[in-house]
């Protein structure tokens, strides 16, 4: 795998941790710790409390760190960490050993959810809720307002299948966005 695809891999994994936080249900973890408080040692009780933020804190923190050791090109046109100046970054690797012992997965954003990420986007833009289409591509998802609020009457959402990273658009058919995203995905447009 090159240092890239590693890098890629490792962001996903990162992403994937704190999605996975996000989605929890903070008031479901108190009630689940209060039904639970007297059966519970004190160390389990805390982390079950905590772990939801520690698990955000965490992966923002790894975000950071993979944010500043990120692909680039050098002087001679070569693809390095921009932070280390090498085709491998040691960083990079050691973050992604750490990921890959504790076997975490890559949990994709699927239909339910990305029709969450464009909802929550709809209603905090347009102050209501707006009712949505969704459309699936190989890569990502596109949310087409039924009705079009205002602010946005010719643009549509697409959501990352991998990061759940929302984008706007020109309202293109489904086939043209997903070519269009594709090529924007790896550096185009």
């Amino acid at each position: 795998m090159s240092g890239r695809d590693l890098r890629e891999w490792t962001v996903l994994q990162v992403r994937s941790a704190m999605t996975a936080a996000m989605r929890t249900d903070p008031r479901a973890l108190d009630a689940l710790a209060e039904k639970n408080a007297g059966s519970l040692d004190p160390y389990t009780l805390s982390f079950l409390r905590t772990g939801r933020m520690l698990t955000l804190a965490t992966s923002a923190a790894l975000t950071t760190v993979l944010t500043a050791h990120r692909y680039g090109r050098d002087r001679h046109d070569r693809f390095v960490c921009v932070a280390c100046g090498t085709g491998r970054c040691p960083t990079v690797r050691a973050v992604a050993d750490v990921l890959s012992a504790y076997a975490l997965q890559v949990h994709p954003v699927d239909r339910p959810e990305a029709w969450r990420r464009a909802d929550d986007y709809y209603v905090r833009t347009a102050g209501h809720p707006v009712p949505l289409i969704i459309d699936s591509f190989d890569v990502g998802f596109v949310a087409r307002p039924g009705l079009p609020p205002p602010q946005t009457p010719d643009n549509v959402l697409v959501i990352d299948r991998n990061t759940g990273a929302l984008t706007l658009w020109p309202a293109y058919d489904t086939d043209t966005l997903a070519t269009k995203y594709r090529t924007y995905k790896h550096g185009g447009l």
